[in-house]
């Protein structure tokens, strides 16, 4: 089925152009070349450093535009989607930043295309005076070296790496040419990654029953950025036993077929890098690298960790894992550079857009041992008072409103997705299982379940704790000022929670949210509960008005919240939708005073 749809452009719209002139146009350091899609960074003096120029296909976003700036790309050619630039292009380029006595380096991935593209121009560039190198990058591990055996690995997010160490190393004006481009070999030697991906990427313009999407329950291995495909896992694996199944292919000597860089599992140093193929979110791409470290087949950790979308594949779900060996450099360098240089370069910011990984002082990542430290919250003592309720009675009350919110959970579910964002019994559900869990396995708790203060203090942290979202806030605001001003009591009756209640609702919680009665918020069964209760002192009728302004809600607009933005022709379909958080605070009261 399809990943993704995409906005319909103007016809006959070279959109590869036209995001190239939105990059140029958030970047005032870069300039572009319309006719041959050439980006150029024109503050970098090239006729006193080596110039380094990189291109390819588009649609691997932030490369190779992205990546244009000081101490990276001077000049970068873009082609279609997917496609080499051509030789004109590319030749564009060469024109533009390099200078024919401090030399150029062409960095380019190991794609048929590309490589015959940019090796002619090297060669043209050449016959017409200029001093050219070219780097290769390969650094695919998924095929096999005896399928591998004409073409090599292909480019995949290794590029990324050998971008930023040569930008850096070329932005030393004294560096050589044969000594950097060199590096670069070098480090493309010793790089290995292997992708994932729940799906191909769809193209914008085109059809997509040109393209074979997986099925739901199924992901690829090993597929290429171009839609080329990989090995398919059916069903799709847990993450671990994923990431297991990668760092075999990329590490271990076993499999003699993918077996490109040698890595000493006790001994080597290596950078890790993490890339976003593009259709990943934020969220997700830091979940997986944290995964990641935790399946380290290595002893050392990592000298760096770059997380980002480097080298992307449009909006394919999917990430990539590449390993930089760098005890290797040392080993098979030719000591014009070593490790300690490589990291260096990894380490020198740059203003290019496209790197997003952020560079940190050396120092950081040397202390960065332990990564956790104790909260400062941890040793916090509770409030306690001489204020005395019968313990066995109020547990039990507790435990029958927890009891009677789990099961109106899935009602409240139901509602909520109907006019909400769906977690509203999630949520509750959550704050009721946390405080369960604490009655049963929690003894501080349970030994001062006889003092009012102590319990709802301790209820109010795990609701902090275990609830998000507005009602979260809500409910945890309100117990707070509850608290507050039950601590000054003499004793615990009828009237002094009364009074108490009143004030944590209309002094205390009022003060944080402009909801009130008709709002359609859990305010409309809170407000009319605590004020009747606060008015009459008979809890019957308190619990009775509870229910009333509970039912009113069916044919109230929301004001606050996501609700709002819900047309009441919503709410009264079926015969009216209650508000779920109405529903979800009036099971708690109804359990609690066993109205029932």
């Amino acid at each position: 089925m399809p990943l993704a749809k995409h906005w319909k452009y103007n016809d006959k719209e070279d959109i590869v152009l036209t995001q190239l002139e939105g990059l140029v146009a958030s970047n005032p350091c870069i300039k572009l070349i319309p006719s041959e899609k050439v980006v150029f960074n024109p503050y970098s003096d090239t006729s006193k450093k080596i110039a380094l120029i990189s291109g390819g296909g588009a649609g691997h976003e932030p490369l190779h535009g992205g990546y244009v700036g000081e101490n990276l790309l001077d000049a970068a050619v873009s082609g279609h989607i997917f496609a080499s630039p051509s030789t004109k292009q590319i030749m564009a380029a060469i024109r533009t930043k390099s200078d024919k006595n401090k030399g150029t380096i062409i960095v380019v991935k190991n794609y048929t295309g590309d490589v015959l593209h940019f090796g002619l121009v090297a060669e043209k560039a050449k016959s017409e005076g200029y001093n050219v190198e070219v780097v290769t990058v390969g650094d695919d591990v998924a095929v096999g070296t005896k399928q591998n055996k004409m073409v090599g690995r292909r480019g995949l997010a290794g590029t990324a790496l050998v971008h930023k160490v040569l930008g850096a190393a070329t932005a030393d004006e004294k560096a050589d040419l044969k000594k950097v481009s060199e590096l670069g070999r070098v480090v493309n030697d010793n790089l290995v990654t292997m992708s994932a991906s729940l799906d191909r990427t769809s193209v914008p313009g085109k059809a997509e029953q040109d393209i074979e999407f997986n099925d739901d329950d199924e992901a690829e291995l090993g597929l290429g950025i171009h839609n080329e495909p990989g090995t398919k896992l059916k069903p799709i694996p847990n993450i671990d036993v994923l990431i297991k199944d990668m760092f075999h292919k990329l590490v271990s000597p076993e499999d003699k077929d993918r077996h490109y860089v040698d890595f000493d599992m006790k001994n080597d140093d290596y950078v890790l890098l993490i890339n976003n193929i593009g259709g990943t979110s934020s969220l997700e791409l830091y979940v997986i690298l944290e995964h990641v470290v935790k399946n380290l087949p290595f002893e050392k950790k990592p000298k760096r960790i770059l997380v980002s979308d480097f080298v992307t594949s449009l909006n394919a779900p999917g990430f990539s894992i590449t390993l930089l060996n760098l005890s290797n450099i040392d080993k098979k360098g030719k000591q014009f550079y070593n490790q300690e240089d490589v990291l260096q370069f990894l380490d020198t910011p740059t203003n290019a857009p496209g790197w997003k990984s952020k560079t940190y002082p050396a120092k950081c990542w040397e202390n960065n041992k332990d990564k956790h430290v104790k909260s400062p919250m941890q040793n916090e003592s509770l409030i306690t008072s001489k204020l005395k309720i019968e313990p066995k009675s109020f547990e039990a009350h507790l435990i029958a409103a927890l009891n009677n919110l789990l099961e109106a959970e899935p009602k409240i579910t139901h509602f909520d997705t109907l006019v909400g964002d769906g977690d509203c019994g999630e949520t509750l559900a959550a704050g009721a299982n946390a405080i369960l869990k604490a009655l049963k396995d929690d003894k501080s708790f349970q030994e001062h379940l006889s003092d009012p203060i102590a319990t709802l203090y301790r209820i109010t942290e795990l609701v902090e704790d275990s609830m998000g979202g507005t009602s979260g806030g809500i409910y945890s605001i309100f117990l707070t000022s509850l608290v507050q001003n039950l601590k000054n009591a003499s004793t615990i009756d009828t009237e002094t929670v009364a009074d108490a209640l009143h004030k944590a609702l209309h002094k205390g919680l009022f003060k944080y949210t402009k909801a009130r009665v008709g709002g359609r918020t859990l305010v409309d069964t809170l407000q009319p509960f605590i004020d009747n209760f606060y008015e009459t002192r008979d809890l019957s009728q308190a619990v009775e008005a509870a229910k009333n302004g509970c039912e009113k809600t069916k044919s109230l607009q929301a004001s606050f919240g996501r609700a709002s933005y819900v047309n009441k022709e919503q709410y009264e379909a079926e015969g009216g939708i209650p508000d779920p958080g109405a529903v979800g605070l009036f099971a708690l009261i109804e359990g609690f005073t066993n109205e029932r």
